[in-house]
């Protein structure tokens, strides 16, 4: 028989690594402070909107469907234009309304339950709630990351130079999208997928972790809810093979 004292202290020691790991995403983990000014922030915006993609061009004319760049532009500005390395690219909002408008047309859902994985600042779920709206059509998007979405952070973004905000307060201008169609859910996707009761996925778009076993594990949640025609849309990189 397991010692009432050690149960005692096995409940501590989960419930101490839940804080620690919870703490860990309340702690700026973004960034401490204000990456860049104003200014900086537009020239990058000004350099991506210039980016030509003949692939995602291609892409849109197969599906005969395509964003409104104005409106993605502008909310790229505030959740996709970022201090990094790495080249700004946020072409992957494309695909998402062009698939998801294609996926409407072809198979006239009463009703779209969506998944997503790796919410960041709200970019992706915010384009995929735009392509529900223009198709005239009932849906859920139910999109989970380790960030919280009503604690005051920064961002690594343009709004930062406002004081720190919650991700509520940086989507505000599509507060009519996000009170109507998406649901922010906080932790990790291994285990929150297993508790959402959705029977049925007709699309999901899995960004989480770019982990191999991390994806498949996600994959394997979303798969035996999906049928015949429905989507995972996987946009990373594992073992070097584009999926």
């Amino acid at each position: 028989m397991y010692p009432r004292f050690l149960e005692k202290f096995d409940s501590l020691l989960v419930r101490a690594v839940n804080k620690y790991a919870n703490f860990r995403w309340y702690s700026s983990p973004l960034t401490k402070k204000p990456k860049a000014d104003k200014e900086h922030y537009f020239k990058l915006a000004s350099e991506a909107k210039l980016k030509k993609y003949p692939i995602i061009n291609n892409y849109e004319q197969k599906y005969n469907y395509s964003i409104d760049l104005d409106w993605m532009h502008e909310l790229a500005l505030h959740t996709q234009i970022v201090v990094k390395k790495s080249e700004l690219n946020y072409q992957h909002g494309r695909l998402l309304y062009s698939s998801l408008r294609s996926y409407i047309s072809k198979n006239i859902p009463a009703y779209v339950n969506i998944i997503e994985t790796g919410t960041a600042r709200g970019f992706s779920s915010l384009c995929m709630a735009k392509a529900l709206e223009d198709a005239n059509i009932h849906g859920k998007i139910i999109t989970l990351d380790v960030l919280p979405h009503h604690h005051k952070m920064y961002w690594n973004c343009i709004d930062d130079l406002e004081g720190k905000k919650t991700r509520s307060q940086l989507l505000k201008n599509y507060h009519h999208l996000t009170e109507k169609y998406i649901v922010f859910h906080q932790g990790n996707s291994l285990t929150e997928l297993q508790k959402i009761q959705m029977e049925r996925i007709h699309f999901a778009f899995l960004d989480g972790s770019h982990n191999y076993y991390h994806l498949m594990k996600e994959f394997m949640e979303i798969f035996p809810r999906q049928n015949e025609n429905d989507i995972v849309f996987l946009m990373t990189i594992v073992l070097n093979i584009l999926v």
